[in-house]
């Protein structure tokens, strides 16, 4: 009976220590293989980690494009006018400017009424501007005498060079003293070179 006992516990233990046995090869086996899987996961996340820092730093490592140069617009050439505020007419070294040299009928010549006489006046252009068949002989005020009040120049007029510029005019036909104001005409309009004639009539 004591062997029968003893034998059964024998065989209870060597059971126990089979089972255990089998346990331990079981949770061995079951860590092995999770921590296979860890690795493996691992391993991945890591190449996926070094796969996105290889894109990002090929994008960062891409130089960054200067920006588009456009060229701003030439700027028109701007052109100026000789008659700018900057010429005083009739002042010396202008562009419109004339110097009285001579006259026929003097100032104050006496006419009976309705005579008619030619008023010439010899002018310089001490200018810098050519006159030319485009500038005018014009009344500026007082008495036209019968005469016109708009002549074309017969010719042109370089800078130092004179001009002979008529009127053909008729005393009125009541006594009294006339005088008329005359000017050049440019041919932008511009009046320069004052000069007159004046008669009495009897």
């Amino acid at each position: 009976m004591k062997k029968a006992l003893i034998l059964s516990a024998m065989i209870a233990i060597m059971f126990m220590l089979t089972a255990c046995q089998l346990f331990y090869m079981d949770t061995s086996s079951i860590i092995a293989t999770e921590v296979a899987m860890a690795v493996e996961n691992k391993i991945d996340e890591i190449e996926l980690a070094s796969s996105s820092s290889s894109d990002a730093s090929d994008v960062s490592e891409k130089p960054t494009p200067y920006p588009t140069y456009t060229p701003y617009p030439t700027p028109a050439q701007q052109t100026f006018s000789t008659y700018g505020s900057g010429y005083v007419i009739g002042t010396p070294g202008g562009c419109l400017n004339a110097e009285f040299i001579s006259e026929t009928i003097p100032d104050n010549t006496v006419f009976d009424p309705g005579d008619g006489f030619i008023k010439t006046w010899t002018i310089k252009n001490t200018g810098y501007c050519t006159w030319n068949s485009n500038y005018h002989l014009v009344l500026e005020s007082g008495n036209a005498m019968g005469g016109d009040t708009y002549v074309s120049l017969s010719e042109s007029v370089a800078p130092g060079q004179s001009i002979k510029i008529s009127a053909n005019l008729t005393a009125p036909s009541s006594p009294g003293t006339y005088r008329g104001e005359w000017r050049v005409q440019s041919e932008l309009g511009v009046n320069f070179a004052r000069f007159w004639v004046q008669i009495v009539v009897r």
